[in-house]
């Protein structure tokens, strides 16, 4: 969801929810790679992607591609610090590979159920389920009175993606997600003095300029490497910097991740990807210029109001999440 389309014209609902703390809603700072799969795993951890393992939405699993949600985050998570100390949780994600990604099956409770698509749920036109039938759930888990929900809506990512993220369909879609939030909000009525709400987008994206894409699988692959695509960003791997990556055209620099693991990212309009495929992105992330995440703080709890001042300030970062939350439960090792 990119920040500069969150205003009382197009997403009225959410800028009304972050008013109950005192102001608008503000941004935070997400980890690289921008992409999907390693923040959310970072919001659940509190570690960056090199410590908590999610490097990517696809990553090299001694040698071979495997994705994120069939391998999860390494290390404990929020679900498993609430369950240590008593404490109830919920997830509730409408990109069904979340519950992988997160660990969401650590959670007391979680839809969808071991991140399998439910008979006769909607799909969205990239495969993830539609934010009509994952509200009802979140709102379920909210009235519950669990002690922690984590909860994702999916529609503004795609909509990015196939639209472009300023595309006047993207534009419909969030709009339709901001429907949303009086539901969500009215179920959290009976507990609201004693609760902060938390709303974080994972990156923003931006609209692909340069169709043809950085094949970096074959690149890497003539340079004796390996090479993973990730939108704006690109996992490489190999006994030696990819210092080749320079004479690529589009390519802005790279850093490493870990022993032979670096991360590569793209001038803003550029993108990786494997030529050949089925390339049919509109809109993009996975770069440095794709980094700013939306932050918004609410609740009628003492502490949401000198939270959400954080949040607009634009101080904080994606790691910073988890560990503001285990505050807030009392949550300790």
């Amino acid at each position: 969801m990119p920040s500069r389309h969150v205003g009382p014209d197009l997403t009225p609902h959410l800028c009304a929810l972050a008013a109950e703390a005192g102001g608008p809603p503000g941004t935070a700072t997400g980890v690289m790679p921008s992409a999907t799969y390693p923040n959310h795993a970072t919001f659940v951890t509190g570690a960056a992607p090199a410590d908590h393992g999610v490097v990517g939405n696809w990553f090299f699993v001694d040698g071979t591609p495997t994705p994120a949600e069939s391998v999860g985050p390494q290390g404990e998570t929020l679900f498993d610090w609430c369950r240590a100390a008593g404490r109830s949780s919920a997830f509730v994600c409408g990109d069904q590979h979340l519950v992988g990604v997160m660990a969401g099956d650590r959670a007391d409770t979680h839809w969808p159920a071991g991140g399998e698509v439910p008979d006769g749920a909607r799909l969205d036109a990239k495969g993830y389920l539609d934010d009509r039938d994952t509200a009802p759930h979140v709102a379920e888990a909210f009235e519950a009175g669990h002690d922690l929900v984590v909860a994702h809506l999916n529609g503004p990512d795609t909509a990015g993606h196939v639209y472009g993220p300023d595309a006047p369909e993207a534009l419909d879609a969030y709009r339709d997600t901001d429907a949303h939030i009086p539901a969500l909000r009215a179920a959290l009525d009976a507990t609201w003095d004693d609760t902060v709400v938390i709303l974080a987008s994972d990156h923003t994206m931006e609209d692909i300029t340069h169709p043809e894409p950085i094949d970096v699988w074959h690149l890497a692959a003539e340079h004796g490497m390996r090479g993973l695509p990730e939108g704006g960003s690109a996992l490489v791997e190999g006994d030696e910097e990819p210092t080749w990556l320079a004479e690529i055209p589009g390519c802005a620099g790279w850093e490493p991740v870990s022993p032979g693991r670096w991360t590569a990212w793209t001038h803003p309009g550029h993108w990786f990807a494997i030529e050949g495929l089925e390339n049919d992105y509109r809109g993009m992330h996975g770069n440095r210029n794709t980094l700013e995440q939306v932050a918004l703080v609410s609740g009628g709890h003492p502490d949401a109001a000198a939270l959400a001042d954080r949040a607009r300030a634009g101080t904080m970062r994606a790691t910073d999440w988890a560990p503001t939350i285990r505050s807030l439960l009392g949550l300790t090792d």
